[in-house]
């Protein structure tokens, strides 16, 4: 009996997991936008994945009326040299957005309320512009297919080990097939997002039927948890509401549509009851009522992971795990390093946003360090009390001048090499991250290799080709080099050294390319850099531009001015309060309109 469910669930969760991999765009078949594709540019990610694309059909979504809130915004600002036109007169179509593993980890273990560590064996998603939920390359491979099935099994089959944790319904005084009806519906809201219909139900009856037959109301159970993980209604963010006008330009989203959009910007997971009661209800039905329920949202022990998330590949710490570095250049560093180096971003980003000021300027220039045990000699600091395993604060050297983000040694580790640090990689970082000013790629014929450490010299002198008057690098590198080269003091796992190849470090710079004047003038070290970064409104202006790419899924294009103009006003208004960008987000059209679908 129980190979024969396997079979037929796993056959029946093929064929929808294929669907899924439907890449159609809501509005068009292709993003539009600026800020171009930049996989593996070592600026952030958290690795890459499969490409291919699946096939099928993306069914269709419910979700009741129309939400109100008009798409008016009166504010302009931002100065990033863009007259926005507010309000919105169309909306750049988005792809159907696939959950990446990150939200579907998050997803079913709130949905099962078992250890989701199964879902470890979904593909790692694809990374564009620094971010791994760019639904351009969400798509859906033969197998992700294949792994839909089986992590679907290995959750369901733990799920109903406690069905009393799953439902309370009385199969003696109701009946098991009545029962499972309560269930469907009451599980099918949360895991699609919004009430069922009577099609839901019927398929997710059909595969209780299947598990049941011959089986127990446990198996019948375990097969409907399957059909719906398996479902494109759980894969992907499906947004079809039809529209009371179907001429217009701008769509305005269901209120379960942007619950949804809301819970998986602050939580990183589906809308739990009360959020979807709210949608209703018509508790969402205004931008003040949206705004005041994120503020709420963020409060919940669930935002932390899911904002730190956006962090984590932002400066791409989350790349860690795949770096090496030379045990002999660099004996400090091991395991344990790496490990206590990857907490300790998130531990700074919980402390800024839940516990200081929130500001971006606390952000690039706090001293504070958290570290543990193994991260204590990096940073050359004793711990304030035993070690726990838990991030201490502890401030830094005074002489070291580290400055927040910018200095943390995990960011110092990830833009290096294996056997010395990159003035390159670090310049990019800058340039790209905080700029928003991606320098092109070198051309294919260009050796890229990093010049050989043992040949002795500095950094600046190694590099320093790059720079020579008529090189054909020249042209990109002074983008970059000479932002890199302030990091000098910084080896590549983050230690300070006043010293290179026995000289002292030169660790002068300057910001070239730009007309921003906070950013204008050389500067030696980072510190200064820092605060140069910190008062740039061209810095506030790309800091809100990469939370828009990350929440919207997409890059941004010409009709998101308005939107654009909307989250750096809003952010620079606040001084740069970082939680006050997140909820700008949720006032903007791009965030409350969609593209109308065309076939």
């Amino acid at each position: 009996m129980r190979r024969r469910l396997r079979v037929w669930g796993g056959a029946w969760g093929l064929a929808l997991a294929m669907a899924a991999g439907c890449t159609g765009t809501a509005g068009s078949p292709s993003p539009s936008g600026s800020g171009g594709r930049s996989t593996g540019s070592g600026s952030g990610g958290r690795g890459s994945g499969g490409t291919s694309a699946g096939s099928g059909g993306a069914g269709s979504g419910s979700g009741g009326a129309s939400s109100g809130g008009s798409s008016g915004s009166s504010n302009t600002g931002g100065s990033n040299g863009v007259a926005a036109a507010c309000p919105s007169n169309a909306i750049t179509p988005t792809p159907l957005r696939r959950l990446t593993r990150f939200e579907y980890t998050n997803t079913v273990r709130d949905l099962l309320g078992v250890d989701p560590g199964a879902a470890s064996e979904l593909p790692a998603d694809e990374v564009t512009n620094g971010f791994d939920n760019n639904a351009a390359v969400l798509t859906v491979s033969s197998l992700h297919a294949e792994k839909y099935v089986t992590v679907s099994e290995t959750l369901a089959k733990a799920a109903v080990q406690n069905l009393s944790r799953l439902t309370t319904c009385d199969t003696k005084a109701k009946g098991e097939d009545a029962c499972a009806l309560d269930f469907a519906r009451q599980f099918g809201r949360r895991a699609f997002r919004r009430p069922t219909t009577s099609a839901d139900e019927s398929l997710l009856m059909t595969a209780y039927q299947a598990g049941r037959d011959g089986g127990s109301y446990g198996e019948g159970i375990e097969v409907m948890l399957r059909a719906a993980l398996q479902s494109t209604h759980f894969l992907y963010r499906l947004e079809t509401t039809t529209p009371a006008d179907t001429n217009a330009p701008l769509v305005p989203l269901s209120p379960y549509e942007l619950a949804t959009r809301l819970s998986y910007l602050i939580w990183s997971t589906g809308p739990d009851d009360a959020l979807l009661d709210d949608a209703g209800t018509g508790k969402l039905h205004s931008k003040e009522d949206v705004a005041k329920r994120a503020r709420a949202m963020f409060q919940d022990p669930k935002a932390r992971p899911a904002i730190i998330d956006f962090y984590d590949q932002w400066v791409g710490t989350s790349r860690l795990d795949i770096i090496t570095k030379s045990t002999t250049l660099f004996p400090s560093y091991s395991p344990d390093v790496r490990a206590a180096m990857a907490r300790e971003l998130p531990a700074f980003v919980e402390y800024v946003l839940w516990s200081g000021d929130r500001s971006l300027k606390t952000l690039l220039t706090s001293p504070l360090a958290f570290i543990t045990a193994p991260l204590a000699p990096i940073y050359g600091v004793s711990l304030p009390r035993q070690d726990d395993g838990a991030p201490q604060m502890v401030t830094t050297k005074p002489e070291q001048n580290r400055a927040g983000i910018l200095t943390q040694a995990a960011v110092m580790a990830v833009q290096a090499h294996p056997d010395q640090t990159s003035p390159v990689l670090r310049g990019k970082f800058v340039r790209t991250n905080l700029l928003c000013q991606p320098p092109p790629p070198p051309p294919p014929d260009v050796n890229t290799t990093p010049p050989d450490v043992s040949a002795g010299g500095t950094a600046r002198e190694r590099f320093g080709g790059h720079l020579m008057a008529g090189s054909s690098c020249m042209g990109c590198h002074v983008l970059m080099d000479p932002i890199g080269l302030a990091f000098e003091n910084y080896d590549a796992v983050g230690q300070y050294r006043t010293t290179d190849a026995g000289e002292t470090i030169d660790a002068s710079g300057m910001i070239a390319g730009t007309s921003d004047p906070a950013l204008m003038g050389n500067f030696t070290g980072v510190k200064p850099l820092a605060g140069m970064l910190a008062s740039s409104q061209q810095v506030r202006d790309c800091v809100a531009t990469q939370w828009f790419r990350y929440a919207a899924g997409r890059s941004e294009g010409d009709d998101d001015a308005c939107s654009l103009s909307t989250l750096q006003g809003t952010f620079a208004g606040s001084g740069g309060d970082l939680v006050e960008l997140l909820v700008a987000m949720t006032q903007t059209d791009a965030f409350w309109y969609r593209a109308p679908i065309t076939q």
